[in-house]
């Protein structure tokens, strides 16, 4: 009987092997999809006071996770494939556009703001890019694109209602501009624009700040008797207002459409005055003198309870 002794040597060979050919492939695959494959630091050698590196314990190699980052770069690859073939069905190519709420700003302008058209993809289609680029349209106070899959786009808009003009004539510019009812400086008027409105002439630059009538302004204070006249009083609404003047001694000037004479608010107390001035106005359309005024200032004497009215007759 001849003995044999076991070959393990073999064996061992091919289990190293196969380590390696898994480890170069785990490689080329970090290399390809631009991984870095996370190492230890080692200290310089020969430092003094730094500690070397004790002798580390050996992982096992696991081809499920080197297959990981083939099986990504593997569903990117079919993501990106199912993408571009989608991007080329004409199912969904926009067909149908539609736009609601515009008065001012026409279809027109608002493709050319988005970019939208017909044939576009909607796959591809930003709406809240779009969105910010409507925005920037001096008319849009908001707005909102909808998808409607497979082929129809929706753009609702809310524009800015103007409420008045103002009349800005300085030493720097002239300008005939778009109110709104909170004090909002909407766009210059263009040709062909409304003007059918109250105006408030006088109006300063440094009244104006960040698009707004500021606080406190003298022309911030017309607006609220703009305001008080929308409330829909018979006697004074604010079809009947012509324009309020900001003027330089005596405050402000409201003008009526029907009747041409001034009449002054000082500065302060701006809702009792108004509502005084209806009185007023009330007792003089009663008794037939409103046509014989030439100008009403309402003006509170040193009794803060009394309120001067001075009008003068032809």
């Amino acid at each position: 009987m001849v003995y044999s002794p076991k070959r393990y040597a073999p064996s061992r060979a091919k289990r190293r092997n196969r380590e390696r050919f898994w480890s170069k492939l785990l490689t080329r695959l970090r290399s390809v999809l631009g991984r870095k494959r996370a190492g230890r630091v080692q200290p310089p050698i020969g430092l003094v006071g730094v500690a070397q590196p004790g002798p580390t314990k050996q992982r096992k190699f696991s081809p499920a996770k080197a297959l990981l980052p083939l099986a990504l770069l593997a569903v990117c690859i079919l993501g990106w494939g199912v993408f571009q073939f989608l991007d080329r069905m004409n199912i969904f190519r926009v067909t149908d556009l539609r736009l609601s709420g515009a008065r001012t700003i026409t279809e027109r302008q608002v493709l050319e703001l988005t970019g939208l058209r017909q044939g576009i993809n909607l796959l591809t289609f930003n709406s809240s890019v779009a969105e910010k680029k409507i925005t920037a349209h001096p008319w849009v106070d908001e707005v909102r694109i909808k998808k409607q899959w497979p082929s129809g786009v929706l753009v609702e808009l809310r524009e800015f209602a103007p409420f008045a003009l103002i009349n800005q004539a300085d030493e720097t510019e002239h300008r005939l501009r778009y109110l709104d009812y909170s004090g909002h400086v909407i766009a210059d008027v263009q040709g062909g624009g409304t003007l059918d409105l109250p105006v408030i002439n006088g109006v300063q630059a440094e009244e104006i700040a960040d698009g707004r009538l500021a606080p406190g302004s003298k022309a911030a204070g017309a607006l609220q008797l703009l305001h008080f006249a929308a409330r829909g009083n018979a006697l004074l609404p604010l079809q009947s207002v012509s324009e309020v003047r900001i003027t330089k001694d005596k405050g402000l000037a409201l003008y009526l459409v029907d009747h041409p004479f001034p009449i002054y608010f000082r500065e302060g107390r701006l809702q009792s005055k108004f509502n005084d001035l209806l009185q007023i106005l009330k007792k003089l359309y009663d008794s037939g003198e409103i046509s014989q005024v030439t100008a009403l200032e309402m003006v509170y004497g040193d009794n803060s309870n009394k309120m001067l009215c001075r009008f003068v007759q032809h």
